[in-house]
């Protein structure tokens, strides 16, 4: 049930493989690299839950998708290059069923010579001025155009990226420096984007080239089979099991790779990114600044790479560059720090709403501790937090499941055991059987007062099943985004690789890692949230909306079905709910801050592929409209001074100055949350005046 932390570790695989005497590297580099296609396959195929078949048809779709991989942008291949790979296109499923790299390596060779030869292009183009006065249109996202026909095409094609990225440079110099002319913040314009471009072809053409490509290859292999079955390589674990230990001075991000882009997977809490609040899941880094300050384009770079440049000394500041799911491009800087453990851990606090108090929790994961007998578990610190909003005597509270990815499924039965009597929480299948995971809490739940819990498109897995399980039992009212994330699924981690005998001198060899979808969720009531997510009582406009960043947008998502419903009891105030529900989505559609939002996102879904004039002040009135719309909708889910929430803190475990510090400034975050102000409305209406 694991989203990203939570896998179940099993022993490493044990194989017989034939011994290579005598081999070069590159030699002992294909014997591994089919070795890793082998054991990749081999798992899927025994158990995945519904592993897809190797023929034409997926050959033609990873032909396919690992071009977009190497060159989402279609600026690097030529159209003849992409004819003459087309031989491979129904031969991957044959090469995956008797490990063979001749597409591999066919492609990684011919992008690598397509490189070499545009670092003489970029650079030629970067050193003459450009003229801003010709008008002229690009659509920076060509990720539907088609590939370059000739070397001709393909530079023009460069040279507009370019004109176009040096005068992005060229408008944000003189916006910090507005006495500095059009010629010189031109000038040093094309060095900043030459210094990037550079540092990008660095990355490209880099010794590990050939292994970022080939974990790039087999992850376009795992992730077709489902968007969460991916391979990590040995470096790429390591890393991995290095940032699950929250022991490292960064941001606190959980990154991902899409279509060639490094995007955000999470914002872990706790680190530096979460307090910033500067950055947020499923925003695109293209950028990031190195040790002298200069930006870096990141395009290309392999999350093990772009991990490296994010951690740094702590305090240390790092500039990135993040295209928002809006559409913007956005310049931050967020200082470094100490990533621990405990930044996740469930907090409360109560709010204050006339003279009603209100309890709040905030959950960022469903976190198990599993290395340690007493170490923690988010149900029992859940259980402390209501334990100490029913010592303030709190009329209702409200459980915020915003941007939590999941967790542990012991967790989340657990917890839901903290507000529902008994029964059923969530039903599981895999290839073979269908079971159930009941509350066991002895029919006594922690508390049974009024009930609303938030969720956004970023409350996946666990979080799903908790808000699921509350909506079915109408135990309380769901508010939030349109849906939540869309979920339904489990993943097992299986390193791989053969023993060694230490006796013997024989090291143990590894080939990496593999998550694995092995089951899939279903609600109580039979429904899956697999794609369809979680639809809340009460909808609120969410600037995400229309982002493509669920489940449903991934084309390889397993399909949405339904079971025979398990047996339960609905609490019986049902009506009682759905008539606060209606109210409640009169009044939110009523307010005319939320109509901002709703019809402000509206406008930037329409323009979400904008054309852009190469004209200066043309360009410049285009940013200005897209940022007007953008800031609008940052007023508008703020709530202004006179209408801010009062929230006081309860106890905290070692309460350090430090500790204090960085509580009250969470407090502080959410006194301006429209979207908490509004649920604190509709918990009041559950309460009653």
């Amino acid at each position: 049930m694991t989203m990203a932390k939570y896998w179940r570790f099993l022993p490493l695989l044990a194989v017989g493989l034939t011994a290579y005497a005598n081999n070069t590297p590159d030699d002992d580099k294909e014997v591994n690299r089919k070795n890793v296609i082998r054991l990749v396959m081999k798992r899927i195929n025994n158990e995945h839950y519904a592993p897809k078949a190797l023929d034409d048809q997926f050959s033609r779709i990873i032909w396919k998708k690992y071009l977009q991989a190497l060159d989402a942008n279609k600026n690097t291949l030529l159209q003849s290059d992409v004819d003459a790979l087309r031989k491979y296109e129904t031969l991957i499923d044959d090469e995956l069923a008797n490990p063979s790299l001749e597409y591999f390596n066919a492609i990684y060779s011919l992008s690598m010579q397509r490189l070499r030869e545009l670092q003489e292009i970029y650079r030629t183009i970067l050193a003459q001025p450009m003229n801003f006065k010709v008008k002229e249109t690009i659509q920076p996202d060509r990720s539907n155009a088609v590939y370059p026909a000739d070397e001709a095409a393909r530079r023009e094609v460069w040279r507009k990226s370019l004109k176009y990225q040096v005068l992005k440079k060229m408008l944000e110099i003189q916006q910090k420096d507005k006495s500095k002319s059009d010629a010189v913040a031109e000038k040093e314009a094309r060095k900043s984007v030459l210094m990037s471009t550079d540092g990008l072809f660095k990355s490209l053409l880099s010794n590990t080239a050939s292994d970022d490509r080939f974990s790039a290859y087999m992850n376009t292999i795992t992730l077709e089979m489902d968007p969460h079955t991916n391979y990590m390589a040995p470096v790429d674990a390591s890393l991995r099991e290095s940032m699950m230990t929250h022991r490292y001075y960064g941001l606190g991000l959980e990154l991902t790779s899409k279509e060639g882009d490094v995007v955000i997977k999470r914002v872990m809490p706790g680190g530096t990114a979460a307090q910033s609040g500067l950055l947020q899941a499923e925003d695109h880094i293209l950028s990031l600044s190195d040790e002298t300050g200069a930006m870096i384009d990141i395009t290309g770079m392999s999350i093990v790479e772009v991990s490296k440049m994010i951690r740094g000394e702590n305090n240390s500041a790092l500039k990135l560059l993040v295209r928002k799911s809006t559409g913007v491009e956005k310049e931050v800087t967020v200082k470094r720090g100490e990533i621990k453990e405990d930044g996740n851990a469930a907090k409360s606090a109560v709010i204050i709403a006339g003279a009603r108090k209100i309890g709040y929790i905030q959950l960022s994961e469903f976190y198990l501790d599993q290395t340690r007998t007493d170490g923690a578990r988010c149900a029992i610190d859940v259980a402390a937090e209501v334990e100490k909003l029913k010592q303030q005597e709190v009329n209702g509270i409200i459980v915020d499941l915003r941007g939590n990815p999941g967790g542990s499924l012991d967790q989340v039965v657990a917890m839901t055991g903290l507000f529902v009597k008994t029964g059923p929480v969530v039903l599981e299948k895999d290839r073979t059987r269908i079971g159930s995971y009941p509350i066991q809490n002895g029919d006594k739940p922690l508390y049974e007062g009024p009930l609303a819990v938030m969720v956004d498109e970023g409350s996946a897995s666990a979080s799903e099943i908790f808000s699921a399980a509350i909506q079915d039992y109408r135990r309380g009212i769901i508010v939030g985004s349109p849906s939540s994330y869309g979920k339904g699924t489990m993943q097992a981690t299986y390193p791989m690789g053969k023993l060694g005998d230490a006796a013997k001198g024989i090291p143990d060899v590894s080939y990496g890692s593999l998550a694995l979808t092995i089951r899939k969720f279903y609600r109580i009531n039979g429904h899956t949230t697999q794609l369809n997510g979680v639809t809340p009582d009460v909808i609120f406009p969410s600037r995400r909306a229309y982002a493509k960043i669920k489940e449903r947008d991934n084309e390889s998502a397993l399909v949405a079905d339904t079971i025979e419903k398990a047996y339960y009891i609905p609490y019986p105030d049902e009506a009682a709910l759905k008539k606060v529900a209606v109210a409640a989505q009169d009044r939110i559609n009523r307010d005319s801050a939320f109509n901002v939002v709703k019809r402000d996102v509206e406008w930037l879904r329409a323009h979400d592929a904008p054309v852009y004039s190469l004209e200066k002040n043309t360009f410049k009135q285009q940013l200005s409209e897209i940022q007007l719309y953008n800031d609008a909708i940052d007023k508008a889910v703020k709530l202004p001074a006179d209408k801010q929430l009062t929230i006081k803190g309860t106890s905290i475990k070692e309460a350090t100055p430090d500790n204090l510090a960085k509580y009250q400034e969470w407090m502080n975050s959410y006194t301006k949350d429209r979207y908490l102000a509004g649920t604190v409305d509709i918990l009041t209406d559950m309460i009653g005046k």
